[in-house]
Formats: C-alpha cells, structure tokens, sequence
C-alpha cells in the first residue's frame, strides 16, 4: 500500500527593495531546514511587487520568481521589515494583495518580521490587535497606526485565537523566534528543537525586546522639545544615577510639586518618577556590564547600590536573570 506524504506547506515570502536580508534568511532558513519525519515540510517562493529582482539593504540582489498577488496554492505569507519599508506605506497593490490572503477561508497565516508590521498596520490588517515590530519604530508605529495594540517589548506576538491568521515580531533575528514557534505549532516541539539546534539558536529565547534596546533614552528624545524643567531633570538623572533620586528630591529639582511631576511623567513616559529611574540606572548597569566591570562595581556605579537590587531589575524590567544578560552581552 502506498503511503501519501502531506504535501510541504507553500510560503510565499514578499521581497521589496530596501528590505533587511536577515528578516528573510533567518526565517526562511528555519522553516527550510524543519522536516515532518525524513520529509521537508515547507517550501518557498520569492515574490515583488512586480515580479522583477529587487535590491536588499545590503546591496544582496534577490530573484523573484513571480508577482505579490498572484500567489495560487500559497498557505502562508511572510513579509519582512527593512530600511525600504516606508517607501511601500500607502501603497495600493500592497494594500489588495494582504488584504486578499487575509481574507482567504483557507488555514492560512501572514507572518511579519520586523517592520514588515507597518505594512500589515497600513492595509488595517492589525486594527484592535496586539501587535509588535522593532522597537526603534515605537514613535511611527503608535503615531500613524493609532488602532494597533502595540506591545514592544514581545519578542513575538502569536495569534490566541485559532480563527485569527496573523503573526507579527519584534526585528530581524526574532523572526527566527517566530518561526520556530510556528515550526512546534505545526510538527511539534520536537522538530522545532532539531531545527534551532541545527542553526544553533535558543528553541525559546528568554525575556523581551527592552533587553536589546536602550528605549528609556530614544522615547525621551523623541518626546521632549526644549530645555524645559522636565529635560533639565531627566538630563541630570542620566548623569548621575548614584544620586539619592527620590520623588521629592526630583519635584524641587523640577521645581513643582510631587503630584504635578508625577503627572508629566505618566503623560510622557507612561511611567512614574521613580521607574525611570531605576530604568536609567538599567541602562547605566548595562553599559557598564559591557565594558566587562565586575557586579559589585556595576551595582555601585550604576546608582543600584548592592547586586540583588541589580539582579532584581533586571529580572522585573528585561524578564531576564542577571546571570543570564551577562553570558549574552557582558
């Protein structure tokens, strides 16, 4: 009796000029090397907007082998971030083509990497959903995609319910994250294990995007404009985290009262006084962890004043152990 093998399920991956090669290789690569027994499960086609090769961020030309659109018997999606993704916003056939695989009856998925969420966001395809992208484009995705439940911090953002189709991530090497996620979803854990130790790659990384990004710092300089009180304070816990920063010692700085800065702080920061300042103290200690400085020397200079104090920050704020951060950045 023959055995009939499930059929490899099709991924159509939209290359555009300007993308990030990495939001497509690392995916790509994860999804090509994952095997449903001695079979492999998944295969790929390359397409752009108009069929023609197109041009990646580095310089990499990449053949299409068809037009975005037009994808037949494809399953699934996936569309990468890159530099060259802003170019693409408000861009119609886009537009057609995401809303028609989203609209497909078929179990189907759209899997972004990276900014490729903007694109998703463009075509209102994220509307009322939680959603994540990289967080060096917090300020442009909450300012143009108002509707978007944007949680930056997630590595990646999978679907809860089994009607919702679309998958979204945080930047370039997290779409490996997400599509190891999807590679259990569909054959199981332990396929997916085989694949990250083949690419040598954690099976599930640990903690969320702030470990990777100093955000404290670049939402301050995209919030604030002039010298006023409120920059003149913030300027100064940066330079000296070690200073006894409470909330009544920062209102007579600010020159205002504790309730009034606590206030600006919610409205600009969406946190209070004291969380950013043990976020700049964060920022401070993970500078330092860098430069290779032992604990107790992190903990004294970055304004923490002992390790366990550090050590639960940074398990509170970046969801990762200390001990964990220092193998992978120290």
């Amino acid at each position: 009796m023959t055995i009939t093998q499930p059929k490899r399920r099709q991924i159509d991956v939209f290359i555009y000029n300007g993308m990030n090669i990495l939001d497509v290789a690392g995916p790509v690569q994860a999804f090509s090397t994952a095997k449903r027994g001695e079979e492999y499960a998944y295969k790929h086609r390359y397409l752009s907007i108009d069929g023609a090769p197109i041009t990646a961020c580095c310089g990499m030309r990449v053949h299409a082998d068809g037009v975005l659109g037009h994808q037949g018997e494809a399953d699934d999606l996936l569309v990468p971030g890159g530099n060259g993704v802003d170019r693409y916003l408000a861009n119609d056939d886009i537009k057609n083509a995401l809303s028609f695989y989203a609209a497909s009856d078929q179990n189907n998925r759209i899997i972004s990497i990276c900014s490729g969420a903007l694109l998703l966001a463009d075509a209102g395809l994220l509307d009322g959903m939680e959603a994540t992208t990289h967080w060096g484009r917090e300020s442009q995705s909450r300012e143009q995609f108002p509707f978007v439940d944007w949680n930056l911090d997630k590595i990646y953002i999978a679907p809860q319910d089994e009607h919702r189709k679309i998958y979204t991530s945080a930047g370039v090497t997290t779409g490996i994250d997400l599509a190891l996620s999807i590679i259990a979803q569909d054959l199981g854990a332990k396929a997916a294990l085989d694949v990250a130790r083949e690419l040598v790659v954690y099976l599930k990384r640990s903690g969320g995007q702030s470990q990777f990004s100093n955000y404290l710092i670049h939402q301050y300089e995209a919030k604030s404009s002039g010298k006023d009180a409120m920059a003149r304070l913030v300027a100064e816990i940066n330079l000296a985290p070690t200073r006894n920063w409470t909330l009544d010692d920062m209102a007579k700085f600010a020159a205002m009262n504790a309730r009034t800065l606590t206030r600006k702080f919610q409205s600009q920061f969406a946190t209070t006084p004291a969380e950013f300042v043990e976020q700049v103290r964060l920022d401070k200690a993970r500078e330092l962890l860098s430069q290779g400085l032992v604990l107790k020397q992190v903990a004294s200079a970055s304004g923490f004043g002992d390790v366990q104090r550090m050590r639960r920050a940074f398990k509170r704020r970046l969801g990762v152990t200390l001990q964990d951060y220092v193998k992978g950045f120290g």
